[in-house]
């Protein structure tokens, strides 16, 4: 079992940490720069799916310093390979909105499966190792 404290650093931490930056910045930018339906780095996006991304980024964050980053990478992953694979489905399409909810396009569709794939495999199949710590203890700053 893995003790969770704010200074162990482990895989599925800094893959929740990282997929919560991105996010979140994401987000915003698409807050920022366009809400109606148009284009933020080649990706299609609008109110709702950058309301996604942020609501996901601060999920992500929260996740990272809360102790459940296992968790989140388990659900996040099976949830954007399954909006990838629906994507996928050109039946699923009501309004040119994915499920009628947003829009999304082909790059949006493999992006959504590679990050998905990539949380989902680390959080089912990474055991929560130590990679690093925050602090210093004494013995570390002793010289031989």
């Amino acid at each position: 079992m893995v003790q969770r404290t704010a200074t162990t650093w482990t895989t599925n931490r800094v893959v929740a940490l990282i997929i919560g930056i991105v996010f979140t910045v994401i987000g915003i930018l698409g807050l920022i720069f366009d809400t109606t339906g148009g284009y933020l780095l080649g990706f299609q996006v609008d109110l709702v799916h950058n309301l996604v991304h942020l609501v996901t980024g601060i999920l992500g964050l929260a996740a990272a310093y809360t102790g459940w980053s296992r968790t989140f990478n388990q659900v996040f992953g099976i949830i954007y390979i399954i909006v990838g694979i629906v994507g996928l489905i050109p039946a699923l399409y009501f309004d040119n909105r994915l499920l009628g909810i947003m829009h999304v396009n082909p790059a949006d569709n493999i992006l959504h499966l590679v990050v998905g794939i990539v949380a989902a495999a680390v959080g089912f199949f990474v055991h929560d190792y130590v990679t690093g710590t925050a602090r210093a203890t004494n013995d570390d700053m002793t010289r031989p």
